[in-house]
């Protein structure tokens, strides 16, 4: 089951970097307007996903999907609000996706960060006149280092923004620097729905970091961050989740790791992501602490097979290169 499943995570690893590399300029499938068959996700594979769909996940709260990325838009009576518009192939797909479900304007964009494979793409939407809404240091991301299809947002905040048409809402929180220095999360109403990007994906929080280098991570932050995160969880009463990507999942009558269909997973991803961190934090301070050479601590952790037992799609060449990043957090407290 283990050799299962690291064999997938690195699979969906892969497809993971694909989608990215796809994000910064290499194209998918080209659109040929709303009323065009949509193409396989995966053409030559069993997989029966589409290269894009949406779905309605509350009531006038639509998850779309294009490749491996996930947004969400809010339909009111006063207007549409839109979270990420992902990537500039992605951007005119879901507009006309909006538009199969509503003729309300697109009133704002709002960025969960600044990372262009999720924040590309809206200039489709400032032309029609939405207001673009991001958290401040995102803002100053994108001023200083110009991503491409990347906007400038209108409006900014610090810790918290919430923006509200006809009774329904977007409320995003700052909790400090994450993946990426201002990510944010969402709480959707309705549905009272918690839209995570990057940092977490449903249904796993035990899952191997698919880049163990987590060079897009601030790990001095983790703790904090997963804390603060899980008590506006239990706060909020949130038991539902909607993740940034496609999720990975077992077949249920013959244990075979394939791709989930759905869209939504349990809020208890929180917490399981918070006790990865805490775990992998844990056993390096410890070896330290045991008088382990800081340069012998990945090879040590590894061969005493710590964690193997809890984390999923557990890698040893994966596992030695996250405990390096550890050992320097421990170290240094960066």
């Amino acid at each position: 089951m283990q050799n299962r499943m690291k064999n997938f995570c690195s699979t969906v690893a892969a497809l993971a970097l694909t989608t990215v590399a796809m994000a910064g300029g290499h194209k998918g499938p080209t659109y040929q307007g709303p009323d065009a068959p949509v193409p396989p996700l995966m053409p030559g594979t069993k997989m029966p996903f589409k290269y894009w769909e949406t779905e309605e996940v509350a009531d006038g709260v639509y998850a779309f999907r294009h490749s491996f990325y996930r947004t969400v838009f809010v339909v009111t009576d006063e207007g549409v609000i839109v979270t990420d518009p992902l990537n500039e192939t992605a951007a005119p797909v879901l507009l006309d996706e909006i538009r199969k479900v509503t003729n309300q304007p697109v009133k704002f964009l709002s960025y969960t960060h600044s990372h262009k494979d999720h924040a590309a793409g809206g200039q489709v939407f400032k032309d029609l006149g939405a207001t673009i809404v991001a958290q401040a240091q995102c803002a100053a991301n994108i001023r200083e280092t110009q991503p491409a299809g990347v906007v400038t947002p209108d409006v900014t905040f610090d810790d918290y923004y919430k923006i509200e048409l006809s009774g329904k809402s977007v409320e995003s929180f700052f909790f400090g620097p994450s993946h990426d220095n201002c990510l944010v999360v969402q709480v959707i109403t309705p549905g009272n729905l918690l839209f995570l990007v990057d940092i977490a994906n449903p249904p796993d929080g035990w899952a191997m970091f698919y880049n163990p280098a987590i060079s897009e991570d601030r790990p001095w932050n983790m703790e904090r961050f997963f804390t603060r995160l899980q008590n506006l969880v239990e706060e909020r009463g949130i038991e539902t989740v909607i993740g940034g990507h496609m999720s990975g999942s077992f077949d249920p009558e013959t244990g075979r790791p394939i791709l989930a269909k759905g869209t939504t997973g349990s809020a208890s991803v929180v917490a399981d992501k918070l006790g990865l961190w805490t775990a992998v934090i844990a056993v390096a301070k410890a070896e330290l602490a045991a008088g382990t050479p800081p340069e012998d601590v990945p090879d040590v952790i590894v061969e005493k097979r710590l964690l193997a037992d809890k984390i999923n799609g557990y890698d040893p060449d994966k596992m030695r290169i996250l405990m390096r990043r550890m050992v320097s957090l421990a170290l240094t407290g960066e």
